[in-house]
C-alpha cells in the first residue's frame, strides 16, 4: 500500500465513524425527546390536577371564611349589645395601649 491508499483508508474509516457517531447522536436525540416529552406532559398533567383542585377548592374556603367572618361579626354584636359598657372600656383600653406604643415609637 501506497501512503495515498493509507490516507484514503483512514479518510473513508474516519468517515465511517463520523457517520456512526452521528447515527448515534440522532438516536440519543430522539430518545431524550420522547423522554422530554413525557416527562413534561407527565409534569403538566400534575399542574393541570392541581390547578382543577384549586378552583374547586377555592370558592368553598372563601364561602367557609366568609361564614366564619359573619358568625364572628354576630357573636361580636351580640357581646357588645348584651355589655356595652365592657365593650367600650376594652376599646378604651386597646386605645390607650396603641396609643401608649405610638407615643413611644417617636
Amino acid at each position: 500500500m501506497t501512503t495515498t491508499d493509507n490516507v484514503k483508508e483512514m479518510r473513508d474509516n474516519l468517515a465511517g465513524e463520523l457517520k456512526s457517531v452521528i447515527k448515534e447522536v440522532e438516536t440519543l436525540l430522539d430518545d431524550t425527546q420522547d423522554q422530554a416529552e413525557k416527562k413534561y406532559n407527565s409534569v403538566r398533567a400534575k399542574l393541570r390536577a392541581a390547578l382543577d383542585t384549586a378552583k374547586t377548592e377555592l370558592p368553598k374556603a372563601t364561602k367557609k371564611a366568609v361564614e366564619h367572618t359573619k358568625h364572628a361579626a354576630h357573636v361580636t354584636d351580640d357581646y357588645v349589645g348584651d355589655n356595652p359598657w365592657k365593650a367600650v372600656g376594652i376599646a378604651a383600653a386597646i386605645g390607650l395601649l396603641a396609643g401608649l406604643v405610638i407615643g413611644r415609637s417617636k
